[in-house]
């Protein structure tokens, strides 16, 4: 089903920088980057918020530096979450089919599915996504989509993503502060999934690892579809805090180093290569060997793989994992962290970057724009899958009203 014109915007809200990512839909349903503006993050640590103006201002000028780009003003939004606070877990859900019909319905997979969140939760939790898996039809597993199958019975696996309710109210209301609507809210490691994994290593078993600036977010796929997910509390933050305190000097200093010299891997390090860390406080630059640096990055970096893996050894998946590990976001792109991932997972390591977009897709060809630009991807097949799902009357004036919330020209 064709599109007309429509707009679909991304807002990924991390400890180091907001991103604000504003894409044209065209009618064959392809995705168009006409903006993009970014922000120096203030008042959001490890995926939680801490100072509700500080985030919502830092989104304003994010936003602001899209829209002059575009020439649209942007209203809602498809917007990031994530931190240690998210927790997930399979589930199954069991439904009858009514002896008058005896076939799969659309319904009859949303009943399913429905029936599988049917679970009690803690007070302070609330689900974020609830993700088919593969369906059983009476007696016959592993089916992808049972729409149309004869059947007396109906069971659904689905994955289940919850986060604490305060920590997604308090992202909702600076949002709604910065003057936008939440269209849709994603853990960011399944939108990222979206602009970085192929269908085939989805397919065969890989692991998306999203190394964001305070939280390393992470996703695991078999068989076409999600089995695993989480996120652990250590970004590429404490790398540059690690750097700040191992060469004396201040973060922002650190930062500098990092992006310019940091070596996730020693041994990468020629013997001769030095570094100039400039002075602090009226004192002098001082050089020091850029093996020092790699030393210092190359324990965190370990630790940070080292807490993933951990959380994921333990299931079937994990051994499972034909296509690999898949690297991504601003922390991927030290040099050496495939190596030491590589290390660590025992596992082909590759890192991705988003491809296959049209406009002003060089600006975002980078891994920190992969959450971003997954998001535009996640907001598009959301409505084509609205589309697809509703028929007549009520539900395709709801898309309509949710079209209209995204964007509208100057």
């Amino acid at each position: 089903m064709g599109l007309s014109s429509e707009y679909v915007v991304g807002i990924d809200l991390g400890t180091t920088r907001v991103s604000v990512l504003i894409g044209e839909i065209s009618p064959d349903g392809e995705i168009r980057i006409i903006g993009a503006g970014t922000s120096p993050s203030d008042g959001i640590k490890k995926g939680v918020v801490v100072n509700i103006d500080g985030a919502a201002e830092a989104i304003i000028r994010a936003r602001l530096m899209a829209e002059k780009m575009a020439g649209v003003e942007i209203r809602g939004v498809c917007a990031s979450v994530s931190g240690a606070h998210i927790r997930s877990f399979n589930s199954r859900g069991v439904i009858a089919i009514p002896n008058s019909k005896r076939e799969v319905s659309t319904k009859d997979v949303m009943r399913v599915t429905e029936a599988a969140k049917s679970i009690t939760l803690p007070y302070d939790r609330e689900i974020i996504h609830t993700i088919p898996q593969d369906f059983v039809v009476d007696d016959q597993d592993g089916v992808r989509d049972p729409v149309g199958m004869s059947a007396m019975r109906l069971e659904a696996d689905v994955h289940i993503i919850t986060g604490h309710t305060t920590q997604i109210e308090n992202l909702a209301k600076v949002i709604r502060k910065a003057g936008l609507d939440v269209v849709d809210l994603v853990f960011e490691p399944v939108a990222t999934a979206k602009a970085v994994l192929t269908e085939e290593e989805k397919d065969s078993g890989s692991m998306l690892v999203d190394m964001g600036g305070g939280v390393t977010s992470y996703a695991l796929y078999h068989g076409g579809c999600i089995r695993l997910s989480g996120a652990v509390p250590v970004g590429g933050a404490q790398l540059t805090g690690d750097l700040a305190v191992g060469l004396r000097t201040t973060a922002s200093v650190a930062e500098g180093l990092k992006k310019e010299y940091g070596i996730a891997l020693a041994e990468l390090a020629g013997d001769e290569d030095t570094v100039m860390v400039p002075g602090v406080g009226g004192r002098k630059a001082q050089e020091v060997r850029r093996q020092i640096v790699a030393a210092i990055i190359e324990p965190r970096c370990e630790e940070i793989f080292t807490m993933v893996k951990d959380a994921v050894v333990g299931e079937k998946y994990y051994r499972m994992l034909g296509g690999g590990i898949v690297l991504t976001g601003g922390g991927s792109k030290i040099r050496g962290m495939v190596e030491v991932a590589e290390q660590v997972f025992d596992l082909p390591v590759r890192v991705a970057s988003p491809a296959g977009l049209e406009g002003l897709a060089e600006i975002v060809y980078e891994e920190g724009w992969s959450a971003c630009v997954g998001l535009l991807v996640y907001g598009r097949d959301s409505l084509l899958a609205d589309m697809e799902w509703g028929g007549a009357g009520k539900q395709v004036r709801r898309i309509i009203g949710k079209l209209k919330r995204i964007a509208s020209l100057f």
